[in-house]
Order: C-alpha cells, then structure tokens, then sequence
C-alpha cells in the first residue's frame, strides 16, 4: 500500500474519476450526470482529494461565504479505504485555518457519530427543502 497524498486544488479533480468513486459508494444518482456533478465541483470554494498514486480514493468539499458559514456538501472515501481516517483528515483539511466558519452539513444517522468525533453537533433549528431528482 503506498502513502495517501491530499490534495486542496480543483485542478486535479477528474470527473470521472469522481463519478467511478461515488457510484462506489451508492450514490449513483450524484454520479450519473457528469456536466451537473462537474457544475456541482466548481461551484465548491473548498475541495480537499485523497489519492493512492493516480487513485482517487476520497473526496470532500465545501460551499461557503468564507466569513460566516459553510456547507459541507459530500464527503466519500472508497469502500475499501474506509476506516483508515482518510475522511477524518479530509473533514479537518477542509475546516482547517477556519475556526470563525460554522461548518453544517446533512449526514445519515449511521455515519453521524463520524461526524461528533470531528466536533459538530445536533442542529436543531435547521430547516431543509429536499431537492427534485
């Protein structure tokens, strides 16, 4: 197993490669339109990747203002290098030099308790407007 390298740029994210990892993860419906998902990777401010060689094995990003609030829109790791913290040092690049920032994000229930370990905390005066497909 060679060493995990992070990357913070939008230049090294490779669509495809970002659909292939997505869809091994479930999310198919993220992964199926490659204009919207690469709408969705340039419209992030922050992007942190994870990568074994030419691999992508995680991915993360942010929406922000850069003064107030960010939206943590997805984060995925690979099956196969989940459990490893690769999403746990992606989450901290993406916060970190932010601490002025209220990170908020949407997480299923069992991945939850990722997400406490990294600091954040039950919201609940959030509201949401679920999407159409």
């Amino acid at each position: 197993m060679t060493e995990i390298v992070y990357d913070t740029t939008h230049e090294r994210v490779d669509v495809e490669k970002l659909s292939a990892l997505l869809a091994a993860v479930g999310w198919h419906d993220r992964a199926r339109d490659l204009d919207r998902l690469a709408r969705s990777v340039e419209g992030s401010r922050w992007v942190v990747t994870a990568w074994e060689g030419a691999r992508l094995v995680g991915f993360c990003r942010a929406f922000t203002d850069g003064a107030f609030t960010a939206y943590v829109g997805l984060a995925a790791v690979l099956p196969d290098y989940q459990r490893r913290g690769i999403g746990r040092e992606m989450v901290r690049r993406l916060m970190e030099g932010h601490d002025r920032i209220a990170f908020v994000l949407h997480a299923r229930a069992e991945v939850q308790p990722f997400y406490r370990k990294l600091g954040y905390q039950d919201a609940p005066d959030m509201l949401r407007r679920p999407r159409s497909t």
